[in-house]
């Protein structure tokens, strides 16, 4: 694996595992405060959440490709 590709993809990780972890806390402030109704909202927080995974790996990727030069990896 290319350095490039390693720092690429440690970066796109790490911004990951920041959407995937990020609304934990809205979840338990929602199980604090409203505990009846937690539960249907956070089955509507699940595309969200979905969502800021997806763009967590898309932003990450977009500055690991910053940081290693902004050129585009080598397709084999």
């Amino acid at each position: 694996m290319t350095p490039q590709k390693l720092i690429v993809w440690i970066i796109s990780l790490t911004g990951g595992a920041i959407g995937l972890f990020a609304p934990v806390g809205v979840v338990k402030w929602l199980l604090q405060t409203e505990p009846d109704e937690a539960g249907i909202l956070t089955l509507f927080l699940i595309p969200v959440w979905c969502l800021l995974v997806v763009l967590g790996l898309l932003t990450g990727r977009r500055l690991g490709m910053l940081a290693t030069g902004g050129k585009r990896m080598v397709q084999r």
